[in-house]
């Protein structure tokens, strides 16, 4: 009886399984845009206001799936942002994500259930910190995993135009002194984005968020502050004037971020944004 459950269920999965042949869709979009953001967190200090300069990417390009940004912090050179101090009062962070297809690489369909397409997952995080000591060498992690595309039912108020999932171990280089140059730790990641209401003349208004839950890191000796775990959960609101012009309320759900809990790591913060996207 236990026998002919197992084949059954496995039957019903397998059926949710198309083998249909790899067909792959291209595109690119570039975006600028400047962040006025109020009580951003921060672990070595209170929360401060702080204006942003930020480019990002996206491409589809056959097997790749890449998502990229940089964030330009400072940009009005105010001396007052302590946190930023000794990187000429500017501080440069970004992040790199290639995910390359396995559906693609296999040449097969591995859509199952909700799930339409599976990728072998990797992430770099970088910033511009250089200093004397080894707690002042900045930042240098590595990830790699399993992502996927997930495909979310249209809603009655809203769309989705993507939802992905990302499950990585954690390398890490260099991380102020903590638990360099070993792996340590794990990031679970969903981004989405999608439409709210879509107006005659082509203006709409649209949604976009990301969570980032880090745990399973180790403790460090001599960071009493230092936590297992951190999590980071952004919420934005758009309205696109049209294709290329749009602007932005996003509010960001802070718990131990950057792994501490001390001073204003569980900020929560708030910023507003314009930004210019080109697509090709």
């Amino acid at each position: 009886m236990l026998l002919k459950k197992i084949l059954l269920l496995g039957s019903v999965v397998l059926s949710t399984v198309s083998y249909a042949k790899y067909e792959p869709w291209n595109f690119t979009v570039l975006e600028g845009s400047l962040i006025k953001g109020n009580a951003l967190p921060s672990g070595q200090g209170a929360s401060e206001k702080d204006v942003i300069l930020e480019i990002q990417g996206t491409t589809r390009y056959n097997l790749l799936d890449l998502y990229w940004f940089v964030d330009r912090s400072n940009i009005f050179k105010n001396s007052k942002l302590s946190d930023k101090n000794g990187v000429d009062n500017n501080y440069t962070y970004g992040e790199i994500s290639p995910r390359i297809s396995i559906d693609g690489l296999t040449g097969t369909n591995l859509s199952i259930g909700p799930i339409s397409e599976w990728f072998i997952a990797t992430q770099f995080d970088f910033d511009n910190i250089h200093g004397k000591s080894k707690y002042e060498n900045g930042l240098r992690k590595y990830y790699v995993g399993i992502g996927n595309y997930v495909s979310i039912p249209e809603m009655k108020y809203m769309k989705f135009d993507y939802f992905k999932t990302n499950l990585y171990a954690r390398y890490v280089e260099k991380n102020y002194g903590r638990n360099e140059d070993q792996w340590d730790g794990y990031l679970f990641n969903i981004a989405y984005g999608g439409t709210i209401y879509k107006f005659e003349n082509g203006m709409k208004f649209g949604f976009s968020g990301w969570l980032d839950y880090d745990f399973g890191a180790k403790n460090s000796s001599g960071f009493n502050k230092q936590t297992h775990d951190s999590l980071q959960w952004q919420n934005q609101i758009r309205f696109y004037l049209n294709n290329n012009l749009s602007v932005s309320y996003t509010y960001q759900i802070n718990n131990h971020f950057s792994q501490v809990d001390q001073n204003s790591s569980n900020k929560n913060n708030e910023s507003f944004g314009i930004h210019y996207a080109i697509m090709f």
